[in-house]
Formats: structure tokens, C-alpha cells, sequence
């Protein structure tokens, strides 16, 4: 029986400290003059970032710049499509963490398709700011108005090149940096655990989480050295190769169920429920969990549970002031493939 592959990641990459400068050719590239920046408003508060953003825009110009919040809130979004429609963009930077990339790609796709008939979305650079690896897939999630957490997949949210510069990331918080790392880990555990063969991207998640295990508290050792979190950054995106199943993964979608309703990023879910995940997949696929601990050491659950712990995040749902009652709506709402009475247990787990 044949198998197939679909690599869909970015077309381009750049990486290291200083490779900022290759915005300007990528733009002419594109063709994009006139841009939409994609941010958040921690970052416009660091002028000297944003100005290091646009000096490297060569001949393109910001014609508008969008602010969105944490979880991509769709009004914002919308409310950002509606800008960069009446600027008369032709191309989107976005520079921040997943939920300014997330809204960002949102954002060219509507623009591009605002006559209903867009082949593609407007020319898209993301510049990420955390670990988060949004950059990587084509999909984009936001919440609702009633604060549910919600997604589109569509090939054209894709962004055309990926810019993983380190000078800019050093501005982002320790803790936050780190918890993304973390879920970039959990990108790669869940694709190594996803349904069907992906030998691919078996070996990249391997490579990815002993990248992570190395790197990570080397970050939280020396938080201002640009060429260790540049070592991050090459782990995040070897981690996200099979970005549709990653996501899809368990400690995803709990993650996302309690994220946007309860006000956590999603990094910290996966501090929370992924060595709980780990474990439930121990019952159900014990040779494939098994092979983590070539990348992990013995015992991939508790060397994760470990690995968190050691960098100082959270582990523990109710720091959140979420409680049983809370926890059991969630996970009678995310039944289906999995038992209701599962998802409550691993989600008491780390209660």
C-alpha cells in the first residue's frame, strides 16, 4: 500500500541573528509595497524593535499597522481586515508570537478575498517573536465573541517566508519564551504519536525534541544569548513538519478547549497537559511512546513533567482557578474520538 507526504511548511526560511535584512529582497520578491504589520501592542510599546522591523523593509512601507490581543479575538481581526482593506495593502509582515501571525495570515487571506474570488492570500512574512511555530502551518486560530477557541485551514493562510531572526526575540519574556518552547516540544511529541506513517517527520520531531531538551535550559541559563535562542528557534521549526496532525493532537485540542475560554496561552497548556497526555498515550500505544526515549531518556512522561519543572513553568490547572465542574464541561464538550471519561481524567491529572 503507497503512503503520501505533503510537505507544508513555508517555501523560505531565513535564520539567525541579523537576518532581518532579508525582509526587503523577500518583499521584492513578492512584489509588496504597500504593508499591513501584524502585531501586538507589548511589542509597539518596544519602539526600538518596531524600528528595526521597518528599517528593514527596504523600499515597501508600513501603510497601517494592526494590534491584536492573545488568542487572535475574530473582532480584532476583523476590525484589522477592514484597516488594511481602506490602506490599500498589498502584502502583511507579522511580527509576535502565534496569535499576531494567526491573525496576520487571517488578515491576507480576507483582504486578498475581499471580491470572493482570491486564487491566494496577499504575500505574507511572518517575523515570530516566540517558539509557537504558527509560522509553520497552513492554519490560523482565533476565539469567537463568546470566547470560544475556534480555527480555519485553508492552503492560502500558508506564510510565502519565515524570518527567525534572535536580536528580536530578545525582548520576550523568559517564561514566555520557555512555555512556547514547550509547545514546540508538544508539536513534536503529538506528531511523532499522530495517526499513520509520517517517516519524514518522525525523524525531524526526534531531532526537535533532543534539540528542546538541550536548548531550552540553556535559554533559561542565559535568556540574552541571541545564538541560544536561534538554537531554539532551529527546534521549533524541525518540531512542526507535520504542523495539521500536530495540531490536531490530544494535548492540543484540550489545551485550546481551556485556553481561550479560561485566559491561558497556549504554551502553558502544554506545560499543563502534555506529560498527562504522554501517559494516557502509554496504555494505548506503548511501542510507539516508547520510541520517545530515544529523544526524551527512559520514561518520556516523566522526563518531560521534569523538563518543565526545571524550567520554572506552570504544572498545575488550578493555579488558573479552574476547577472539576469546569474540567468536566470541557471534556463533554471534546468527546468524540476520545471518552469523555478520559479527557476528565487527564485533565484532573493535572488539576
Amino acid at each position: 500500500m503507497g503512503a503520501l507526504f505533503t510537505y507544508s511548511n513555508p517555501r523560505v526560511i531565513h535564520w539567525g541573528a541579523g537576518s532581518v535584512s532579508a525582509l526587503a529582497p523577500e518583499l521584492a520578491r513578492l512584489e509588496a509595497h504597500r504593508l499591513a504589520l501584524v502585531t501586538t501592542r507589548s511589542l509597539v510599546a518596544e519602539e526600538h524593535l518596531i524600528s528595526v522591523v521597518q528599517r528593514a523593509l527596504g523600499d515597501a512601507r508600513v501603510a497601517v499597522t494592526v494590534v491584536v490581543g492573545q488568542h487572535a479575538p475574530m473582532a480584532q481581526v476583523d476590525a484589522g481586515t477592514r484597516q488594511a482593506a481602506d490602506a490599500q495593502i498589498d502584502g502583511v509582515v507579522s511580527f509576535g508570537g502565534g496569535s499576531a501571525i494567526d491573525a496576520a495570515k487571517m488578515i491576507a487571506v480576507k483582504v486578498a478575498d475581499r471580491d470572493g474570488h482570491a486564487t491566494r492570500g496577499l504575500p505574507h512574512i511572518a517575523v515570530p517573536t516566540t517558539l509557537s511555530a504558527a509560522e509553520l502551518a497552513e492554519r490560523a486560530g482565533y476565539t469567537d465573541d463568546a470566547g470560544n477557541k475556534a480555527g480555519m485551514r485553508d492552503a492560502r493562510l500558508l506564510p510565502d517566508a519565515v524570518v527567525y531572526d534572535a536580536d528580536l526575540t530578545l525582548a520576550t519574556p523568559i517564561d514566555l519564551w520557555l512555555s512556547t518552547g514547550i509547545r514546540a516540544l508538544d508539536h513534536a511529541v503529538e506528531g511523532f504519536l499522530a495517526d499513520g506513517l509520517h517517516p519524514f517527520s518522525d525523524v525531524m520531531a526526534l531531532d526537535a525534541i533532543r534539540r528542546l531538551f538541550e536548548t531550552l535550559p540553556e535559554a533559561k541559563a542565559a535568556p540574552a544569548d541571541p545564538g541560544v535562542r536561534t538554537a531554539n528557534q532551529l527546534a521549533a521549526w524541525f518540531s512542526f513538519t507535520l504542523p495539521g496532525q500536530s495540531a490536531a493532537g490530544l494535548s492540543h485540542v484540550m489545551g485550546k478547549q481551556i485556553g481561550a475560554r479560561h485566559g491561558i496561552p497556549h504554551g502553558v497548556t502544554s506545560c499543563l497537559l502534555l506529560p498527562h497526555v504522554i501517559r494516557y498515550f502509554q496504555g494505548r500505544m506503548p511501542d510507539r511512546v516508547a520510541l520517545l526515549s530515544a529523544a526524551t531518556g527512559q520514561n518520556p512522561a516523566e522526563r518531560v513533567q521534569g523538563l518543565i519543572e526545571s524550567l520554572g513553568l506552570p504544572q498545575h490547572i488550578a493555579a488558573y482557578g479552574i476547577g472539576e465542574p469546569e474540567l468536566r464541561k470541557a471534556a463533554g464538550e471534546l468527546a468524540g474520538k476520545y471518552p469523555a471519561e478520559d479527557l476528565l481524567e487527564i485533565y484532573l491529572a493535572a488539576l
